[in-house]
């Protein structure tokens, strides 16, 4: 019962169904491979904001990454209040501390570069190599 966070990207869809009609399994790696470099972007400062008492908060953020797209995780079966402490939860008295969404904002460029440059690489090796 983890949290997620997902940023969508134009085209990428598309993308996805080009890939998936070449059935090339070095391709669904590639694109798995630049997600989750795209997702360890965003992971050391929300790692850094996320509020701390033990630090098992904030080692429980962590890449992960599908064809699908770049996601980054917080929380575990261990770690069930990631949701809450992230979102809010005002019926406890706990306000939001939306660590997630500021450190993806926050490398938004960063992040963008990252992917833009592994997709580069994967579409020309790819040309290259048919």
């Amino acid at each position: 019962m983890g949290l997620r966070f997902q940023v969508r990207i134009d085209g990428h869809k598309d993308l996805r169904t080009a890939i998936r009609k070449t059935q090339s399994k070095d391709i669904a790696k590639g694109l798995r491979e630049a997600h989750k470099a795209t997702a360890a972007v965003v992971v050391p400062p929300a790692r850094r904001d996320a509020p701390r008492r033990s630090g098992a908060l904030s080692a429980s953020v962590k890449p992960s990454s599908s064809v699908k797209g770049a996601i980054v995780r917080a929380g575990s079966a261990r770690v069930r209040y990631a949701g809450p402490i992230h979102f809010g939860w005002p019926a406890r008295g706990i306000e939001p501390r939306f660590f997630l969404f500021d450190a993806a904002g926050e490398t938004k460029d960063a992040y963008s570069a990252v992917f833009r440059e592994r997709m580069n690489a994967l579409v020309h090796k790819n040309i290259n190599s048919n």
